[in-house]
């Protein structure tokens, strides 16, 4: 919704906007830029608005939304608004359930470098450019998607990735092979161009656009034939169609160097060869909050991670195994939807950290109506891993919690998508 707003705003409209939970230092820049931000939902934040904007975690008792039907105000969901936007350019679209954030982020970047001047709606801030979107005059728009509520199918993409497809949002799908479907969907109504990690190349169940393919296989028109972890990142060799490439990323772990390989492949379905793509991925810094290294202290090195997903735990922890360092992994779970469904696979997820420290499930709006406690997900790793050492913390006594816990040589992984990011803004107090 940020994204949105501030398109919105440096495409002349007056915006306003309300979220209790919203990021101090995103609020301050939406601020800075002239928005108004409102910190509670109130009806009278309505007056002399012309449109209302929703996303799906708006409540229908949300005061604001009943005040617009109320006034008959029009009311759009943000997906609608953005599809206005992307009128008249060439949409890229970025689907999947982990990873598109960090491959929308580069492939505008490679577009940035090869001076193509795209526009770039993006869910998270990319690092380098300290942006999460711009209005760029070049002819192509770049837009991670939302799979959780089905609005990505709104879209109709000239180009699409898929990056791929895991169980998580069955409270809006039903089961995996509902989810499956939408994805199914949505890769029919690209226009130009698909691509897709290798494991879905049975998605699309008829030949619809031509398809290119990247991932580990020996088929795979982009392939990872080696990764050697750096300190900065990892050293990549890759098959193309241009031959062998051999060239660095910025970011660390295996699901990096694929999520580069994929956007290699829409570069060179635009006409950009991968040797040129290779180059501008190289100096691509990542998105905040996506295994983001805050810097060390104390002898204690610490990241920053987004990941609340099993498949993005495992994917951070093991990402980080390279470094040699005994990993301290705090999770804050994120909906208790999403908790309960997957809550037998966060224990296998965690097992390669030498310490967890559970934090309460931040809800982030959702309707509490599972019959599952705080402290549920703290038992059930602790069954799953005997012998591993398990904690469970208050939000408020985390930091002294750490303070007193911490060892030099340790690297401190806090992960989730909730108000953890703020402990993570303010990390070198951690290790005082």
């Amino acid at each position: 919704m940020s994204a949105l707003a501030l398109l919105l705003k440096r495409r002349g409209a007056d915006v306003s906007g309300a979220d209790p939970d919203i990021p101090p230092a995103l609020a301050s820049k939406m601020t800075r830029e002239g928005i108004i931000i409102y910190h509670t939902h109130d009806s009278s934040h309505l007056d002399g608005v012309e449109r209302v904007v929703v996303s799906s975690a708006i409540p229908e008792e949300n005061p604001e939304l009943r005040e617009a039907l109320r006034r008959s105000i029009p009311i759009a969901h943000r997906v609608d608004l953005l599809r206005r936007l992307a009128e008249g350019k060439q949409l890229v679209a970025v689907a999947g359930t982990h990873g598109k954030g960090t491959t929308t982020g580069m492939l505008a970047h490679l577009l940035r470098c090869m001076g193509w001047d795209p526009s770039l709606a993006n869910g998270a801030e990319l690092v380098e450019e300290g942006e999460r979107c711009w209005w760029g005059r070049g002819e192509h728009f770049v837009m991670e998607t939302d799979e959780s509520d089905g609005s990505f199918l709104k879209l109709r993409p000239h180009t699409a990735l898929i990056t791929n497809i895991d169980r998580d949002h069955l409270n809006f799908w039903g089961d995996e092979n509902g989810l499956r479907q939408g994805f199914r969907r949505f890769a029919r109504a690209v226009e130009k161009t698909l691509v897709l990690h290798e494991s879905l190349l049975d998605l699309p169940q008829e030949q619809i656009v031509p398809a290119w393919s990247y991932g580990k296989g020996e088929n795979c028109h982009f392939r990872l034939l080696e990764l050697q972890p750096t300190e900065g990142g990892a050293e990549v060799t890759a098959e193309t169609p241009d031959g062998i490439l051999l060239f660095s990323i910025c970011l660390f772990g295996e699901h990096n160097a694929l999520n580069a390989l994929g956007a290699m492949a829409v570069a060179a379905s635009l006409g950009i060869s991968p040797k040129r793509a290779a180059w501008a991925i190289s100096s691509y810094r990542g998105i905040r909050r996506r295994l983001e290294r805050k810097g060390e202290k104390g002898g204690v090195l610490v990241f920053d991670d987004h990941a609340d997903h099993p498949t993005e735990i495992a994917r951070s922890i093991a990402a980080l195994l390279p470094l040699g360092r005994p990993i301290v992994a705090v999770l804050q779970p994120h909906r208790f939807s999403r908790v309960q469904s997957l809550l037998a696979d966060y224990g296998p997820a965690l097992a390669q950290a030498q310490r967890v420290i559970v934090l309460p499930i931040w809800s982030a709006g959702e309707k509490i109506t599972y019959q599952l406690g705080d402290q549920d997900l703290y038992f059930q790793i602790r069954q799953s891993n005997p012998g591993q050492e398990v904690h469970f913390s208050p939000r408020d006594t985390l930091v002294p919690f750490l303070r007193a816990s911490l060892r030099q040589g340790e690297v401190l992984l806090l992960m989730g998508p909730g108000d953890i990011a703020q402990t993570a803004e303010h990390w070198e107090e951690i290790n005082d």
